[in-house]
């Protein structure tokens, strides 16, 4: 008993005032149940016990005290009423969901197909629907979708012969998810929008469930924006409810969004939310369920001291050993699974510290090689740059060589004045030539590509050979009177191309042509 007392004191201690008032309401709940039960039982009115039972074992199933719910189901199922049919179908539905929440699916369709043949022996519609929606959920726990959806379509069909447009809604979000197993999406999606059309509709909580299930398959199809879109949703939703559950789930798929697009931090920060939260709820369901057992607790060892006092000291010591067992088991099982869980975060924290590792080398890597290309690119600038040179040198000394033999064209000699006027003409036959111009064309457009495309589709009327030239050589940041030596025009006839120029392009008054041509 000591060992339960310093295990339990974190955990009083780490309650909040909601929680002993939630937790008050809670005992006094029981004891009000426990006392309409035992007048019930003193009176004798079968009917009278199976609803205290009853009552009394919801009592147990809402707190998770499940051993004692079947204990008070079975007792409720014991008392020979005229509904006792009915009565009992009912219960087999409760225990179908006690023995779901507990994994013990073969049990679970034991007790739901009984409820099941009774409402076809019956025609209680609404008792066949239910029973045929959770024998439905034990084949998809069990990996089975195929027979999960047979039976979830045939509940469906009853929910809508009973016009439950609530039990259509649940249904249909059963649907979804196990169209999500089958890895049909498209379908999956269908059914989870039905659900969430209408409890939106009718501001049901279950809306938030429902839109977790829609961002999980935008996430799944890799729609990654609306995946996140839709999960803050359902996490303001769910703080609006205040729904804890919710907000856990709506972290942990934020985390995963996250880990998906590559953004490790946020990722990191909602995966410590995730786990703080699920923490916490941890202990507020232990620390739930540890209240209740000591409600019972306190319960029967006053029946035991009434007992003692009665007869004998032997129930009491009895009753006590096993409810403290109970509670060591209880207490020793959720240490055991926070262990594992911490171990579980532990390894998720590593794995996306080295993805995160990872994605900085491979940053590291690409910035290397955009200084590689810029440096390539500078490199053939400079390349391009000199070879424009070049050709205004190349020009000046044929234009030189011209002007000097068509002086001596002019001599009075035999036969001379013809030669040398034939090779004067030839020069100027090779300064008219292009083909320097295609080969400073290709160079450029290695090093610029789309820069001619882009100026012809912004000029406002067709460029001529010349202007386009004169672009390019703007483009290189060349000055006018480098542009007059390349063009063998003089410095005042590139002002007036440049002038003409301007009016063929939407520039602004106040902008340089050369920073247009820079900006392209």
């Amino acid at each position: 008993m000591s060992i339960c007392l310093v295990l339990t004191r974190p955990v009083f201690a780490q309650a909040s005032a909601d929680s002993y008032t939630f937790q008050a309401f809670n005992d006094s709940l029981f004891y009000s149940y426990k006392t309409q039960l035992d007048r019930a039982l003193q009176d004798g009115n079968a009917d009278s016990i199976y609803a205290k039972q009853y009552q009394l074992a919801e009592f147990y199933k809402n707190a998770q005290i499940y051993t004692q719910a079947v204990e008070h189901y079975k007792l409720a199922s014991e008392e020979k009423t005229q509904h006792s049919e009915l009565y009992s179908a009912t219960i087999n539905i409760s225990l179908g969901e006690i023995y779901i929440a507990l994994y013990n699916y073969s049990k679970a369709r034991y007790y739901l197909n009984r409820s099941l043949d009774f409402s076809v022996k019956t025609k209680n519609l609404r008792i066949k629907a239910k029973s045929l929606q959770l024998i439905g959920a034990c084949w998809e726990k069990q990996e089975n979708p195929h027979k999960a959806l047979a039976f979830q379509r045939q509940s469906l069909a009853v929910y809508e012969t009973l016009k439950d447009a609530v039990g259509e809604a649940s249904v249909n979000e059963s649907i979804g998810s196990v169209y999500e197993d089958l890895g049909d999406f498209k379908k999956a999606y269908l059914y989870f929008e039905k659900a969430y059309v209408y409890f939106k509709a009718v501001g049901d909580e279950r809306q938030v469930n429902a839109l977790n299930n829609l961002s999980d398959i935008y996430r799944k199809t890799g729609d990654y924006s609306t995946a996140l879109t839709k999960t803050y949703q359902a996490l303001n939703l769910a703080q609006n409810y205040a729904n804890t559950h919710q907000i856990t789930s709506a972290y942990k798929d934020l985390s995963k969004t996250y880990a998906l697009i590559g953004d490790f931090e946020n990722a990191h920060r909602f995966l410590l939310k995730y786990e703080k939260l699920k923490e916490d709820q941890f202990y507020s369901q232990n620390f739930s369920q540890l209240n209740a057992l000591q409600t019972i607790f306190d319960t029967r060892e006053n029946e035991a001291q009434i007992a003692l006092l009665q007869e004998q000291n032997k129930t009491s010591k009895a009753r006590l050993l096993a409810l403290s067992l109970l509670v060591f088991t209880l207490i020793a099982s959720g240490i055991i699974v926070f262990y594992l869980k911490k171990k579980k975060r532990q390894a998720a924290l590593d794995l996306q510290l080295y993805k995160q590792r990872a994605l900085e080398a491979e940053l590291e890597t690409r910035a290397e090689k955009a200084r590689n290309l810029e440096s390539e690119i500078q490199l053939k600038t400079a390349t391009l740059s000199k070879y424009s040179l070049t050709i205004a040198q190349k020009n000046k000394v044929i234009e030189d060589v011209s002007g000097t033999l068509q002086k001596l064209s002019s001599r009075k000699r035999m036969d001379l004045p013809a030669k040398i006027n034939e090779i004067a003409q030839d020069l100027e036959v090779h300064l008219k030539e292009d083909n320097e111009w295609d080969q400073f064309m290709l160079l450029f457009e290695e090093i610029h590509p789309g820069f001619v495309t882009n100026l012809n589709e912004k000029s406002l009327q067709k460029l001529t050979a010349t202007e386009l030239r004169l672009c390019l050589l703007l483009r290189l940041n060349l000055s006018s009177k480098e542009i007059a030596s390349i063009l063998r025009i003089t410095p005042d006839s590139v002002r007036v191309a440049r002038y003409r120029l301007r009016k063929k392009l939407p520039i602004e008054t106040q902008e340089e042509l050369a920073g247009f041509m820079l900006n392209l």
